[in-house]
């Protein structure tokens, strides 16, 4: 591998694990997509377009092996975490979630009760900070539904939080 490439996936691996982990409902899923994510843009680099910053083909790439990863026949069935442990030992991996464990793990429940199109605005614009207009390049679907997505991810999840 050469070095260029190495330093990307130093530069972005902590990034994208985070994204990984928010996508995806156990860890080894979301090492799975992690690993895959990796994969492809090491077998895709010659193809990518230098002009566009590098962090969005990334994110492109790991939101479209994700869907890829869903309609797997074998990945239907979705695993959740096999133990509280388990979750929070995941949670605890985020650098973020320290001392705020109950409330992610809150977070992580209803973030997974959502639809995976809806997962992916949520972790997009609020894991990763992405404007409408990124997400709608990222996705690959026009500004208003990512808008429209959000807006009912956020609904959804302020009704499964907040019992509303």
């Amino acid at each position: 591998m050469n070095n260029e490439i190495q330093d990307l996936i130093e530069k972005h691996s902590s990034e994208l694990s985070r994204l990984c982990t928010s996508l995806c409902v156990c860890r080894q899923d979301a090492e799975d997509l992690f690993q895959t994510t990796w994969e492809k843009v090491i077998k895709g680099y010659s193809k990518y377009d230098q002009s566009r910053p590098f962090d969005k083909w990334l994110w492109s790439v790991c939101v479209n092996a994700y869907r890829d990863m869903l309609r797997n026949p074998f990945r239907r069935y979705r695993m959740n975490f096999s133990t509280n442990e388990e979750m929070a030992e995941t949670i605890n991996s985020i650098p973020d979630a320290k001392g705020n464990i109950e409330d992610y793990i809150a977070l992580h429940i209803a973030i997974n009760k959502l639809e995976p199109k809806r997962r992916e605005v949520i972790a997009l614009y609020y894991f990763r900070d992405f404007t409408y207009a990124e997400m709608s390049v990222i996705l690959g679907i026009p500004e208003g539904t990512v808008k429209s997505r959000l807006n009912s991810a956020k609904e959804h999840l302020r009704k499964e939080l907040f019992d509303e």
